[in-house]
């Protein structure tokens, strides 16, 4: 793949990769880090580019995937970072609005920790990374139905904790 094709793919993919990774390691250095190494690994192991086009987004997942499980392999720890949800912007809230906004973004930082590895994992894929229940399950090679079972019932959890809440 020459430097301008891979350019092309860097920027086209960059972003959903980062978030990805960046919701599963909550921690900014390490998720440039790590979406660094995907998009290397990715780099040396495709000499022609027209090998990925027919799931390129499914390619770059599965290596960042299997990138953040050696992370955690290596790490050990599992915390969610504080300032997630500061990089949705605020649209301009008065004082009350953005401690609300700050309150409910707390709540579910929370909530999401109490779910599975597996759910937090299809919760993000599907409602952070706006992907579709087939590329998640090619993804996670788990069947449609296993991925909507798994969604099903993170949001059930949620809606339980949140409601208690």
């Amino acid at each position: 793949m020459n430097s301008d094709n891979f350019k092309n793919v860097y920027e086209n993919y960059f972003t959903p990769i980062y978030r990805y990774i960046y919701f599963r390691v909550k921690n900014r250095e390490d998720a440039e880090d790590l979406t660094q190494t995907v998009f290397l690994k990715a780099f040396k192991s495709i000499p022609d580019p027209q090998k990925i086009t027919d799931r390129p987004l499914a390619f770059f997942f599965t290596i960042a995937r299997n990138s953040v499980i050696d992370y955690w392999r290596k790490k050990k720890e599992i915390l969610v970072e504080e300032d997630v949800f500061d990089k949705i912007p605020a649209n301009n809230l008065d004082p009350q609005e953005m401690a609300e906004k700050t309150e409910m973004e707390t709540m579910i930082r929370q909530a999401i920790r109490q779910l599975t590895e597996k759910q937090q994992e299809v919760i993000i894929l599907k409602f952070i990374n706006e992907l579709s229940n087939q590329e998640i399950s090619k993804l996670l090679d788990k069947s449609e139905e296993a991925i909507r079972q798994l969604q099903c019932q993170a949001l059930k959890v949620l809606r339980k904790i949140l409601t208690n809440d």
